[in-house]
C-alpha cells in the first residue's frame, strides 16, 4: 500500500538525485516532492525552496504536508567560498531543526543525512555510539544538526555517510581525480587520510529503506566496509572508469599544513545487521 507523500531535500545534489530517482522507480509513495533552491529537471514534483529561509521552509512543509522527509540537503566544503559560517548555520543547523521539529509535531518519518566529518580521526573505528568530536566548521555544523534532531525528534533516523562515488553521473571524487591526472587541477590526493567510501546507489536505497521503517531510529552508518585512502580511492575510481591513474598526484596531510580529519574509519556492522540494503565494498561494486 502506498505510504503517502515523500519530501526529498537537496534533490539536485549528488545524493539527492539518486534518492529521488530510486523513489520514482517504486510504487511505495503516492507523491514525491523534490526540493531544491533552483528549478532543474528532477524526478518527482519539483518544489523550489531556499532552506536558509526558515519562513519559506515552514510554509512549504505546511503546504505539502509530507508523511516522510529524507533530508539530504547540506552546505558542504565542495561549495568552496559559498560555505560560510552563516550558510552552515542556516542550512545544516537551523533548517535541519525546522524539518525535525515539524516532522515530530506531525508524526511524519524523518531521515537526516549526516557525515563522518563529525569526527576528527583516531586509530580505532567509530561506532554508532561514539560521541561526535569535529575539528572544522563543516563537521561542527553536522554534529550540531545531529544533536538537534536527537533532541527534537527522537524517533528520527540519522544516517552518517562517507565519501560517495558512482557513475551516473560521475561523482565529485572521480571528477577531481580525473582533472588532476589530466593536469587540469592542482593539488594532491592524500595517502594518509583514510575513509570508508560508499556507493551512492547503496546509500540512496538505504535511505529509502529507513524512510519506510519507523521502527528504526537513532544513528546509522551508511558507509562501505572497505578502508581506503583518498589516493587509493582516486586510483580505484579511475580504474573503474577505464582511465590510467599514472601521474595521479599523491600527498599527505602533515605536509599540506591543512587541519583535516585523518583516519576516520567508520564501523557499519551494527547498521548493516538492521538493513536489507547491502552496503558494498568498492571492490564488489567495481567488479560487477
Amino acid at each position: 500500500m502506498p505510504m503517502g507523500r515523500l519530501l526529498i531535500t537537496g534533490a539536485s545534489g549528488y545524493l539527492g538525485q539518486r534518492v529521488a530517482y530510486f523513489a520514482q522507480q517504486t510504487t511505495i509513495w503516492n507523491k514525491i516532492y523534490s526540493q531544491s533552491w533552483r528549478n532543474p529537471a528532477l524526478a518527482g514534483e519539483h518544489v523550489a525552496c531556499d532552506l536558509a529561509n526558515q519562513a519559506q521552509l515552514q510554509a512549504l512543509l505546511d503546504r505539502i504536508q509530507p508523511n516522510a522527509i529524507i533530508h539530504t540537503a547540506a552546505v558542504t566544503p565542495a561549495m568552496g567560498a559559498a560555505m560560510t559560517n552563516e550558510a552552515l548555520w542556516a542550512v545544516n543547523v537551523q533548517a535541519t531543526a525546522t524539518l525535525a521539529a515539524w516532522a515530530a509535531q506531525h508524526e511524519a518519518r524523518f531521515v537526516h543525512v549526516s557525515s563522518d566529518a563529525v569526527w576528527g580521526g583516531r586509530d580505532t573505528a567509530y561506532t554508532e555510539s561514539d560521541v561526535p568530536a569535529p575539528i572544522h566548521p563543516y563537521g561542527a555544523s553536522k554534529a550540531a544538526g545531529e544533536a538537534l534532531v536527537e533532541a527534537l525528534n527522537p524517533a528520527a533516523a540519522i544516517a552518517r555517510t562517507s565519501l560517495l562515488y558512482g557513475q551516473n553521473p560521475l561523482d565529485p571524487n572521480t571528477t577531481m581525480a580525473l582533472a588532476m591526472v589530466r593536469g587540469e587541477r592542482d593539488g594532491a590526493l592524500f595517502t594518509d587520510e583514510m575513509r570508508c567510501p560508499v556507493f551512492v546507489e547503496d546509500v540512496a536505497q538505504a535511505l529509502l529503506e529507513l524512510a519506510q521503517q519507523p521502527r528504526l531510529y537513532g544513528i546509522f552508518h551508511l558507509v562501505g566496509p572497505q578502508i581506503l585512502s583518498r589516493f587509493e580511492l582516486g586510483q580505484a575510481l579511475l580504474a573503474w572508469n577505464g582511465i590510467d591513474s599514472t601521474g595521479l598526484p599523491a600527498g599527505n596531510t602533515s605536509a599540506s599544513g591543512l587541519r583535516r580529519p585523518s583516519r576516520v574509519v567508520v564501523d557499519n556492522r551494527a547498521t548493516q545487521s538492521q538493513l536489507s540494503t547491502i552496503l558494498r565494498s568498492i571492490d564488489d561494486v567495481t567488479r560487477r
